[in-house]
């Protein structure tokens, strides 16, 4: 757990620095409302995650990447300590830290914990199917063309493997660390627990009640934390977006640099996972706020950053499957050499779909709805069913809600529970997977109760409502939390180090003039059997471009004897 604890302090310190360098640099104007440890370290997140992209794009991720971070982040602290030292002052989130010390010993706590769970081996299955791969890949070589031919999940090209991949530190303790998910559940708790019911009123506020359903999501993914998958990250970033959506809104804050912050992380969450895309929608409104200000430079200045965001994880997604955007064949827009063939494509989609709503047999995709949904709600967990039904409850209720604010013109309110309501709308349209949508119907619970509080007109039937929800979701909530029990058994020697990726058994496959890994049995690999493939399917019509692994891979048409 040594190994951990600094490995949170790097990124921690890292995503710190180069956060409030960026804030202060370009929103300077704002930095009363923009000056949050959050934000900072939010925004830091972003910035490390596209250094890691656009640096995969010509080099590998490892010492070199992380030597010109560590030069350009030591040069910023020493000019942020000098400074702090002539106005002798310490930073405003360590002057908060020793005002409230019980959420300081709360955070401590739950710091502990997440070490514990983060230490252990990485044990969620799609780790072992493509994860640890996909960051071998970027730690020895970057982008690769054609990557998706090996293995189609490959081809997801999560930004959040980039980012990964420079905080494992391979080349540097001989072993590849997983623990940036724990880092950022320690950051999303620790964002909870230093800034929940900071008004005191006598209300809950809805950005309280998503704080809460952020805490309960990774109370529920504990198990994961270890892992390198993208759906704690990709699913907290969606809590996170809405959350600070609603503080700003609860604060009247009338800045336009607040809400632009919002929706460019929006932005950065669809690079995560595709499954958040919908939360792109919450740029409506700066973008509607800089058109009535007749704000073109700053219009530009965001449109330009949004680009930014994007324009790695678009060109990874190019080099890697020949795509714009994976696995969706609908936009083909590049004829390169390595592009990937439109049947595996439309398999993997369909899989993907399938999967979700619990369909085994391909030849049952075609079903409608009607049959499929009830299969579907019988196969969850009853805590899920409950979870569920008061899901769609509250989003019948928001639905009224939004009629309201339709008819009020208010702007803002319309483009929010819109977007709440498309996202659970678009999660269960593309692939109904409980482990994703857990999250979306606490976003529209909360979303929901909040709602009902703000409410000044019959306060005693909102009490009644709020109380209602409450008792709904205690079952719930005690569900996930009872699952605890203790806390797993540590070996001695995972007190200092993490666990390392788990292996499995893999027999050597000629390509070419080189050699790749399959699974013996099943299709988990992992880590250290690399390069492999556990799509045996593919491998009939894998071709290289060029002599080794570094020029990629290509589909071939016809197999060669």
């Amino acid at each position: 757990m040594l190994m951990i604890l600094c490995s949170w302090l790097v990124i921690g310190i890292a995503a710190l620095i180069f956060g409030k360098a960026i804030v202060d640099r370009i929103w300077h104007d704002d930095i009363k409302t923009m000056g949050k440890a959050d934000i900072y370290i939010m925004t830091g997140l972003i910035f490390l995650n596209l250094y890691a992209q656009f640096f995969s794009l010509f080099y590998k991720v490892a010492g070199i990447a992380c030597t010109i971070l560590g030069v350009c982040g030591c040069g910023i602290l020493i000019s942020w300590a000098i400074g702090c030292i002539r106005r002798k002052e310490s930073p405003v989130h360590v002057r908060y830290l020793k005002e409230h010390p019980y959420r300081t010993a709360a955070l401590l706590l739950c710091i502990l914990a997440t070490m514990v769970w983060t230490a252990q081996v990485a044990g969620h299955y799609d780790t072992g199917l493509y994860h640890a791969q996909a960051i071998h890949w970027i730690e020895e070589y970057g982008v690769v063309p054609g990557l998706g031919n090996l293995h189609m999940r490959l081809a997801y090209n999560s930004a959040f493997m980039s980012l990964q991949a420079l905080f494992s530190l391979q080349w540097l303790l001989g072993q590849s660390l997983h623990t940036l998910n724990g880092f950022l559940c320690v950051f999303g708790i620790g964002y909870a627990v230093m800034t929940i019911r900071r008004h005191q009123d006598q209300s809950w506020r809805t950005s309280d009640l998503l704080k809460c359903a952020g805490v309960i999501y990774i109370v529920t993914a504990r198990y994961n934390i270890s892992s390198s998958g993208t759906d704690i990250w990709a699913l907290f970033l969606a809590v996170y977006v809405c959350t600070k959506w609603c503080e700003f809104a609860e604060a009247e804050v009338c800045s336009d640099a607040p809400w632009c912050f919002v929706c460019l992380t929006g932005i950065y969450a669809l690079t995560v996972k595709l499954s958040a895309a919908v939360i792109v929608l919450l740029t409506m409104y700066p973008l509607y706020l800089l058109i009535r200000k007749r704000d073109i430079r700053r219009i530009a200045q965001n449109a330009a950053a949004a680009v930014l965001i994007v324009l790695p994880f678009l060109l990874r997604n190019v080099i890697i499957s020949g795509y714009l955007i994976y696995p969706y064949a609908g936009i083909d827009l590049f004829q390169v050499d390595w592009k990937m063939d439109r049947s595996v494509l439309a398999s993997d989609s369909m899989d993907i779909k399938m999967y979700g709503r619990g369909i085994t047999d391909i030849n049952e995709y075609g079903t409608p709805l009607s049959k499929w949904l009830p299969h579907w709600f019988g196969r969850q967990e009853p805590v899920n069913q409950i979870l569920i039904a008061v899901g769609m409850i509250c989003a019948i209720g928001l639905i009224c809600r939004l009629w309201k604010y339709i008819c009020a013109r208010q702007t803002r309110e319309i483009i929010f529970i819109i977007t709440v309501l498309l996202s659970l709308a678009f999660w269960f349209v593309t692939a109904p997977l409980m482990r994703y949508g857990i999250v979306y119907f606490m976003i529209v619970t909360a979303v929901f109760t909040g709602e009902m509080n703000k409410r000044k007109r019959n306060v005693n039937i909102n009490r009644i409502v709020s109380a209602a929800l409450v008792l709904v979701m205690i079952p719930v909530c005690w569900s996930y939390i009872s699952k605890l029990g203790t806390l797993p058994e540590m070996e001695p020697g995972l007190w200092v180090k993490q666990e390392q990726y788990p292996a499995w058994p893999a027999v050597e496959r000629q390509v070419g003039n080189v050699t790749v890994w399959v699974p013996e049995e099943g299709d988990l690999l992992g880590y250290f059997a690399f390069p492999g493939t556990s799509a045996r399917k593919q491998l009939p019509n894998l071709g290289l471009r060029g002599d080794g692994f570094r020029e990629g891979f290509c589909y071939m048409q016809e197999t060669e004897d």
